[in-house]
């Protein structure tokens, strides 16, 4: 009688779910880059044309992202807590800027977004479309390593 049958099963049990988290996060990684990337390009193709006043700051652990006002180029539309996309990266002690002139409001998004027109829209797509390959390679590691360190049948 052999005792590593439950061995593998609590192996296999832990691979299978291991590769499907990594599937979830990486696949939902993916589609928010994808999503943020056509937001970009959304807004600089038929978003309102205006300015944005910055009114503060929100940091993660390596970046920051300005916050503030969008103010419509005909003075009607007006968006308070809007998103600043920039092709420029912001930093916890940079000096904040006057109105930047000649952004693009997404307001289809969940949060809404400006975006001046130096952004550029197709890193976060590409990014976004090859993180799920990316799940997908390190799955398929996980599935031939358990394979490869099989115990061989020791014979009496």
């Amino acid at each position: 009688m052999t005792s590593r049958k439950p061995s593998r099963t609590r192996t296999g049990i832990f691979v299978w779910t291991g590769i499907v988290f990594i599937l979830l996060v990486s696949c939902g990684v993916g589609l928010s880059l994808v999503g943020e990337g056509l937001g970009g390009r959304r807004a600089l193709a038929h978003g309102p044309l205006g300015t944005f006043t910055p009114t503060g700051r929100e940091c993660g652990k390596t970046s920051c992202a300005w916050l503030g006002t969008f103010t419509g180029a005909d003075g009607t539309a007006t968006e308070e807590h809007v998103e600043l996309k920039d092709a420029e990266e912001v930093r916890r002690d940079d000096p904040m800027p006057a109105a930047v002139t000649d952004v693009r409001l997404d307001d289809e998004a969940n949060r809404p977004t400006a975006y001046t027109a130096d952004y550029s829209w197709y890193p976060p797509v590409v990014e976004g479309a090859l993180f799920p390959l990316v799940g997908l390679g390190i799955s398929a590691f996980l599935l031939t390593v358990p394979k490869r360190q099989r115990p061989t049948a020791v014979s009496p």
